[in-house]
C-alpha cells in the first residue's frame, strides 16, 4: 500500500497527480487549520502514543532478532535448515526495525520526506520485503517438516539448498518490489505559507487500475498463497503424528516442535492479516477508510503487524531447548532444559541430531560458570 499523503486533499480515485496536490496546498491559507481537519496528528498526544508504541516495537525488535541471528549463527549445533530460514526472517525483521520504520513512521507523522531522492526509491518499496520474506520463509520451514515427518525414509533439504533457497527468496521479494520503484515519484517544493521546503515521495500510477491489480496480486502471492500452503503442510504433518506407532519420546518430541513452528504462522497472520485488508479496502474504496483518522489507523495497523518481530524470537528461541542452551552457553552459562528424567537434563532434537550426526551432550556443560535451571 503506498503512503496516502494529504489525504482528504483529495480523493484517489479521482487519480489526482502530485502537481494537482501541490497546487491545492499552494492555494490555502492556512495550512495548519486546514491540517487539523485531515489529521488527529496535529495534536501532539496522539504523536506521542504513535511514537511510543513504534519505539517499544523498534527497540525489542532489534535486539531480540539480532540476538537470535547472533546464536545461530556462532553456534554450529543450531546450522540445520529450519533454523537457517529462522535467521533470515530475524535479519529481514533487524533491517526492517532499524531502516525501515523510523523512515515510514517520521514522513507519516510530518508528511515531509527529507531523507533525499536515493532513500525514496529504496526505503518505501522495501516495507512489503519482511512481510514476504517471512511468509515464503515459513513456507519453505514448512516445507521442511513436511518431507521429515511424512516422508522420513527420503532425502531432505541440505543446509546448502536451504541457503541457495534464500538467495532466491530475496530476488523474487526485490522483483516484487520493482514496480514500486519504478512508479515512485520524488517531488520537492516550497510552500508559500509554511516558508519551508518540502518533499513528497509517493506512488504515481499510470492508471489507479494498474495500482489495484499490483495490490492484489501482492496480496495473493506474499499473503495469502504461502499462508494457504502452510497451512495445508502443517494439518497433513498433525494428521501423520496422530496415526504413526511411533515412540512416544519422538512424537512428545515432534508435536512440540510443530507447535513451536504452528504458534510462529498463527502469529504472523494474526498480525499482518489486519494491515493487509486495510491496505486493499483503501485501494478499492478510499470513501470506506479515508478520514482524519486515516494516518493514525495506518501506523497502528503496521505497528501491530510489526509485533510479530517481537512475538517470534521467543516462540522459536525461549521455547525451543537446543536455542536456549546455546544461548546460555553465549552468556556463560549452562542451561539445564527439560524434563529431569533426560539424561543431563536435555532434550535433544531430533532436527539437529539428522544434521550433524551426532548428539550434543559434549557441547552441554560450561564446567567453569554457575548453573542455571531454566525449565
Amino acid at each position: 500500500m503506498s503512503v496516502l499523503l494529504e489525504q482528504d486533499a483529495y480523493d484517489s480515485s479521482s487519480n489526482v497527480t502530485m502537481e494537482d496536490l501541490l497546487a491545492t496546498l499552494n492555494g490555502t491559507e492556512n495550512y495548519e487549520a486546514w491540517r487539523s481537519d485531515w489529521t488527529v496528528f496535529a495534536e501532539n498526544k496522539w504523536q506521542t502514543i504513535v511514537i511510543t508504541l513504534y519505539a517499544v516495537v523498534i527497540i525489542f525488535g532489534f535486539f531480540a532478532n539480532l540476538l537470535v541471528v547472533v546464536v545461530i549463527i556462532r553456534y554450529k549445533q543450531l546450522h540445520t535448515v529450519t533454523n537457517i530460514f529462522i535467521c533470515y526472517l530475524a535479519i529481514a525483521d533487524v533491517a526492517l526495525c532499524v531502516f525501515n520504520l523510523p523512515l515510514q513512521l517520521h514522513y507519516q507523522l510530518s508528511n515531509n520526506w527529507m531523507f533525499g531522492r536515493v532513500l525514496c526509491y529504496v526505503a518505501l518499496p522495501t516495507f512489503g520485503v519482511p512481510l514476504f520474506s517471512s511468509s515464503l520463509s515459513i513456507l519453505m520451514i514448512a516445507v521442511d517438516r513436511y518431507m521429515l515427518i511424512v516422508y522420513p525414509f527420503k532425502k531432505r533439504m541440505t543446509n546448502m539448498q536451504a541457503i541457495i533457497t534464500v538467495v532466491v527468496i530475496i530476488i523474487c521479494t526485490v522483483a516484487l518490489s520493482t514496480p514500486l520503484i519504478v512508479y515512485l515519484d520524488y517531488v520537492e517544493f516550497v510552500h508559500p505559507l509554511m516558508r519551508e521546503q518540502k518533499a513528497y515521495c509517493s506512488e504515481q500510477w499510470p492508471s489507479f487500475l494498474d495500482k489495484q491489480i499490483y495490490s492484489v496480486s501482492i496480496f495473493l502471492l506474499q499473503f495469502v498463497i504461502p499462508i494457504c500452503l502452510t497451512s495445508f503442510f502443517y494439518k497433513h504433518i498433525c494428521h501423520v503424528l496422530r496415526n504413526r506407532p511411533v515412540k512416544k519420546h519422538d512424537t512428545r518430541r515432534n508435536q512440540r516442535t510443530n507447535r513451536i513452528l504452528i504458534a510462529v504462522v498463527l502469529t504472523f497472520t494474526v498480525c499482518w492479516l489486519p494491515w493487509n485488508l486495510f491496505a486493499l479496502t483503501a485501494e478499492f474504496s478510499h470513501v470506506v477508510v479515508k478520514g482524519k483518522y486515516f494516518t493514525f489507523i495506518d501506523l497502528m495497523l503496521k505497528v501491530f503487524a510489526m509485533s510479530s518481530a517481537c512475538i517470534n524470537p521467543f516462540l522459536y528461541g525461549w521455547l525451543n531447548d537446543n536455542f536456549k542452551k546455546e544461548l546460555g552457553k553465549l552468556f556463560g552459562y549452562r542451561l539445564c532444559c527439560g524434563a529431569s528424567g533426560r539424561r543431563g537434563g536435555v532434550s535433544y532434537s531430533r532436527t539437529t541430531d539428522i544434521n550433524n550426526g551426532n548428539t550434543l551432550k559434549s557441547e552441554m556443560c560450561l564446567k567453569d560458570k554457575p548453573e542455571m535451571s531454566v525449565v
